[in-house]
């Protein structure tokens, strides 16, 4: 087709069929296309109201969409932009610029079905042929967005627009009973000027297009970043960084925050409720982020299962969850929370004495300082998380493991281990809302297979679960990998971590059904200030 009869055609999208393959002949003519210039609404700018200030421990990396991979990023963009579908509280995938979908018998073609007349921030239509040219930019465009491995068996977008109505489908090389999930982290933006979803330049203001949009763009906010709220009711949020927990109480107590979500440890949100119970309320919901300790496989003495099974015995984690996280948590049976429908617990209770006799039994006998083996944990000096690593080293000396704790810095740490340069560390992870976690985890090669498991059964009943598009039929095959993991111990989980939010008592609007499981922002939204 030529680019003359392409651009005249364009005007008649409506019965059009547009198909894009993966040598991207369509989507170059999708781009050619006056969809470079959208037509325009023109917004009422929302009433500015005083926002709710909202605490958060954690600066973005980036909020970038295309880049955005830690927890805080991911959280915010959540807010700044819509996507095919979204994550509600409760972790199912809801519809945003997609009004419905199906998936095919074979799991391999995902049909969307697309909300027409969506406008973004600037009040340019987001139409179905621009939805197709960002997908199609995640999908293959230069550089390579890190969020396409979320969708690793991504073959082609097509997209039928006829009769007032538009079709985008997905095909996948092999089933991803998980697509619809995952291409809610495929955030639509546009930069003026560019096609849909191109990579940003540096000083690119991105225009958004969610349910808050910030002030002005900052792609790398660090102490402040105002969203004003773009629906009806909502209250706008001043997200406030902060990153020393002290701090943060203090300016709580100060009255300079008025929301925390998950940004106190047990010991002081507990105070802080039990002494100033007439300023502030707690509202708390259990949680699927969950807490584990890794092992490096590729080390002599930790690619010995009998030592990973008597440091797991020799870690009292009911004792740790009643005591230390004065019960914002439970003792995990899996990386998967029992609140989500593939969970299966296994584990290990806890048990010093079988662990001292794993080790007697595997040759590890104490020297003259009573020593069996000396390892190293990694860890930084955020209170949370040395406290943790203290207490694990208290343990395992009781069975004759002596830990020597190597402290390095946030970022030190999150390079360190996805290079694999630790023995053990702690951490958790945010927002498993389903298996594929198992996947990315647990199979050789896997994005975040930190502790360098090789394990041809696993990958094989991984490799089954995944080309099950029915939970019915993928959940024994799910079992199955977790008791496996639990046999072989490359991670040993710890506990899940309830979500917690504090606010001060002259605002309202939230119970505990509306906190999200893996602690997202979004049902902040519906706080509202109490009528004077």
């Amino acid at each position: 087709m030529r680019l003359g009869t392409a651009l005249l055609i364009s005007f008649f999208v409506s019965v059009l069929l547009w198909r894009v393959d993966p040598n991207k002949t369509a989507l170059a003519t999708a781009e050619a296309s006056q969809f470079q210039h959208p037509p325009r609404t023109v917004l009422t700018p929302p009433k500015r109201v005083t926002p709710i200030r909202v605490a958060m421990d954690q600066v973005p990396a980036t909020l970038n969409p295309r880049a955005t991979l830690d927890a805080a990023g991911q959280r915010i963009n959540a807010l700044l932009f819509r996507a095919l579908t979204q994550i509600d509280a409760d972790l199912k995938p809801q519809a945003d610029l997609a009004k419905d979908w199906k998936v095919s018998a074979d799991g391999r073609f995902w049909n969307f079905s697309l909300k027409l007349n969506v406008v973004d921030h600037s009040g340019a239509a987001i139409t179905p042929q621009l939805i197709l040219v960002c997908l199609e930019n995640y999908r293959g465009g230069q550089p390579t967005s890190p969020i396409r491995a979320n969708i690793p068996n991504w073959k082609a977008t097509r997209l039928d627009a006829k009769n007032g109505s538009a079709t985008l489908t997905i095909e996948l090389s092999q089933p991803d009973p998980y697509l619809d999930r995952n291409i809610s982290s495929l955030r639509f933006f546009r930069v003026a000027g560019k096609p849909a979803c191109t990579e940003p330049e540096a000083g690119d203001e991105i225009i958004t297009s969610g349910a808050f949009r910030p002030d002005h763009w900052n792609s790398r906010p660090e102490k402040q970043l105002m969203l004003l709220a773009q629906e009806p009711g909502a209250l706008s949020l001043e997200l406030i960084f902060v990153r020393d927990e002290s701090t943060r109480l203090l300016k709580f107590l100060r009255g300079e925050i008025d929301v925390i979500q998950n940004g106190l440890s047990p010991t002081k949100s507990r105070w802080l409720v039990q002494n100033h119970g007439d300023r502030f309320r707690m509202i708390e919901r259990d949680g699927v982020n969950v807490a584990y300790l890794s092992f490096n496989m590729k080390f002599p003495e930790l690619s010995r299962l009998e030592v990973r099974q008597a440091i797991a015995l020799a870690i009292p984690r009911a004792e740790i969850v009643e005591h230390k996280l004065l019960g914002f948590g439970k003792v995990a049976g899996s990386l998967l929370s029992p609140l989500l429908a593939e969970s299966h617990a296994s584990g290990f209770d806890y048990d010093p004495a079988k662990a001292e006799a794993l080790l007697e039994k595997a040759g590890f006998v104490r020297d003259k300082e009573g020593v069996r083996l000396r390892l190293t944990y990694k860890t930084t000096p955020v209170r949370e998380g040395l406290e943790q690593a203290l207490i694990i080293q208290e343990a395992l000396k009781k069975i004759g493991i002596a830990i020597r704790l190597d402290i390095v810095e946030p970022a030190v740490f999150l390079a360190s281990v996805r290079k694999g340069a630790y023995q053990l560390y702690s951490s958790r992870w945010i927002g498993v809302a389903d298996a594929s976690i198992l996947t990315s985890t647990l199979k050789t090669g896997a994005r975040n297979n930190r502790a360098q498991v090789s394990d041809p059964e696993l990958d094989r009943l991984l490799q089954m679960a995944e080309s099950e598009p029915v939970l019915e039929r993928r959940l024994p095959h799910l079992i199955r990998v977790q008791e496996r993991m639990t046999e072989t111990l490359p991670y040993f989980p710890l506990w899940y971590w309830n979500n917690a939010v504090i606010m001060r008592k002259e605002f309202e609007g939230l119970t505990s059904n509306d906190l999200s499981l893996s602690g997202g922002l979004k049902p902040l939204a519906k706080i509202y200030r109490k009528s004077p």
